[in-house]
């Protein structure tokens, strides 16, 4: 990208119309530089999410985004991302759980404040282990 653009988007003073001008035609860089913007709203967020999805997990990290603008389906590494922070929704687990990606039924294992239920359904216990708790 445009090295002027990314400056533009580093820019605090940059009018919220210019910050809309450059989400709409932002790629990953341009995204990292306005994903990390303090003015950054929530409804700016999510079109940066809609445009570049890779800027999910930062936005989620940052805070700009909410259970509510993620789908799962869509956005899976935000979706992970809001769970580690605590702020997604415990179907994400569920249905990360039965996800054929290995890696996406291994993140929620290790999240904060997820029910007993979804754990047993993320972290199985081995086979035997049934025998051995005895």
């Amino acid at each position: 990208m445009n090295p002027v653009l990314c400056g533009l988007a580093a820019n605090p003073a940059l009018p919220p119309e210019l910050v809309d001008r450059l989400i709409e035609v932002a790629d990953a860089d341009l995204a990292d530089d306005l994903a990390g913007r303090a003015d950054l709203s929530r409804a700016r967020a999510a079109a940066l999410l809609s445009r570049v999805g890779e800027s999910g997990v930062a936005l989620a990290h940052a805070g700009r985004l909410a259970a509510a603008d993620v789908d799962p389906a869509a956005h899976p590494s935000a979706a992970l991302a809001l769970l580690d922070e605590g702020r997604g929704s415990v179907r994400w687990a569920r249905r990360f759980a039965a996800d054929p990606v290995a890696e996406h039924r291994e993140k929620p294992a290790a999240c904060p404040g997820l029910p007993a239920a979804v754990m047993a359904r993320l972290v199985p216990r081995p086979r035997g282990a049934f025998m051995a708790a005895r």
